[in-house]
C-alpha cells in the first residue's frame, strides 16, 4: 500500500501531502527528483536550531553544516542527548548503529531527510 501511495505521488506530484511544523514553511514529503523525503534545507535549520540550544554548544551561532560534533564542543554524552532532542524534534528514531556513523551535523541531516517517517 505505502509503495502504491509512493508511485502515486511522485506520478502527480502536486498531490503530494505538506506537512506544518512550528514556525516552519510547509515540508513537502517527497521530491522525486532529489530522493528526499524532507526538504533538506527546513531539516537543516531545525536541526541546527536543535543543536543550538544545548548547554554544552561554545558558539552557536558558529555551527554550520561541516561543523564535527567536536568543533561544537560536544561531549559523547552531549552528543547522546543532542541526538534525542533531534529524534524528539522529527518525531523520528535513530538505531544506535546509525548515530555512530554522523561525524558531521550534515550527516545527521542527510539522514533525517532521506527518512520517510521524519516529519
Amino acid at each position: 500500500m505505502n509503495r502504491r501511495l509512493v508511485q502515486i505521488f511522485n506520478k502527480q506530484f502536486s498531490q503530494v501531502p505538506k506537512f506544518f511544523t512550528s514556525n516552519e514553511q510547509p515540508m513537502v514529503l517527497r521530491n522525486e527528483k532529489s530522493g528526499y523525503y524532507v526538504n533538506p534545507e527546513a531539516v537543516a535549520r531545525r536541526m541546527i536550531k536543535v543543536i543550538s540550544l544545548h548547554d554544552d554548544v561554545k558558539n552557536p551561532s558558529a555551527i554550520t553544516l561541516q561543523s564535527t560534533w567536536t568543533d561544537i564542543g560536544l561531549s559523547d554524552m552531549a552528543y547522546v542527548e543532542v541526538m534525542v532532542e533531534v529524534e524528539r524534534e522529527f518525531e523520528i528514531e535513530f538505531p544506535d548503529t546509525d548515530v555512530e556513523c554522523f561525524r558531521t551535523v550534515n550527516d545527521a541531516v542527510e539522514y533525517v531527510a532521506r527518512s520517510f517517517f521524519a516529519v
